[in-house]
């Protein structure tokens, strides 16, 4: 019986790292857009892709905050499966380039204006 409730519970888990996963790469990919937009001196595109970005993140964000409560209120019985630590993986990466993404826009912002 224990077997098929923790077998029950892995496509859940599952489901919501592939969530974690694909949004938060998703919002990658608005930041690193955004640096691009920046560069090309497009700063209004730019910062509605961080903007967009941030918004995404938040999704995969949440998705990663349910499992650390359910996980807090078994006291910590959840498996930790490799696909989890990916997931964990790409949020953080997302987390680094967003922060990247938002000072490489205020920088070619700041070029931009001093070449005027």
């Amino acid at each position: 019986m224990a077997d098929e409730k923790s077998e029950a519970q892995e496509p859940d888990m599952e489901e919501a790292c592939f969530q974690i996963i694909s949004t938060v790469g998703c919002a990658k990919s608005n930041f690193i857009d955004a640096i691009q937009k920046a560069k090309a001196g497009e700063f209004d595109a730019a910062n509605a892709l961080i903007e967009e970005g941030k918004k995404t993140y938040l999704e995969g964000h949440q998705v990663h905050m349910g499992l650390l409560q359910e996980d807090a209120q078994k006291m910590g019985s959840t498996k930790v499966p490799l696909l989890l630590v990916h997931a964990e993986d790409q949020l953080m990466q997302a987390e680094t380039v967003r922060i990247m993404a938002e000072d490489l826009v205020d920088v070619y912002q700041k070029l931009a204006a001093a070449q005027k």
